[in-house]
């Protein structure tokens, strides 16, 4: 027993060592869901223009929302800066583009602290072409520029009212 316990222990240090995290989270009450891999994170969530929690998917025409994950670390640092950006698409049900933003953060070229980049945005204003009563699929890809593994991929079914 004593020889397994040795490699054992071995293995979860060295994977503790590594600073690798990957998981997911899912929101049921919108049904939001964040799949996270070599970034570190505490939470992801929709919400309103304020910033406040958004408790269901289901969103007023032409009003602001945002895709928003919280404690976010782990970032490869580049002269003490970290570079991140952000994708967004929106889709219809078909699968046709309504937006397609590479990067989101291209204009940020001079990256940030570490302890500024905790908190990651991705915003949609919602509005023409989109239609009442229709449902959308919005999708923020979060992603280190100088650690192209390193992503945050959240997405939610949206229904306009």
């Amino acid at each position: 027993m004593k020889r397994l316990s040795i490699p054992v222990a071995l293995a979860l240090l060295f994977c503790m060592a590594c600073n690798f995290s990957q998981g997911v989270k899912k929101d049921l009450n919108t049904g939001l869901t964040t799949h996270y891999k070599g970034f570190r994170i505490d939470d992801s969530f929709l919400a309103d223009e304020s910033g406040n929690k958004i408790s269901s998917n289901k969103v007023d025409m032409g009003t602001t929302l945002f895709i928003i994950a919280t404690g976010v670390t782990n970032y490869k640092e580049k002269n003490g800066r970290v570079y991140p950006g952000c994708k967004i698409v929106l889709t219809d049900t078909s699968g046709k583009e309504l937006l397609n933003l590479p990067d989101a953060f291209a204009d940020m070229k001079d990256g940030f602290k570490p302890e500024e980049a905790t908190r990651l945005s991705a915003r949609l204003s919602t509005g023409d072409p989109m239609q009442k009563g229709a449902s959308y699929n919005l999708k923020a890809t979060f992603f280190d520029k100088e650690n192209k593994e390193s992503l945050i991929v959240s997405e939610v079914k949206l229904e306009m009212k």
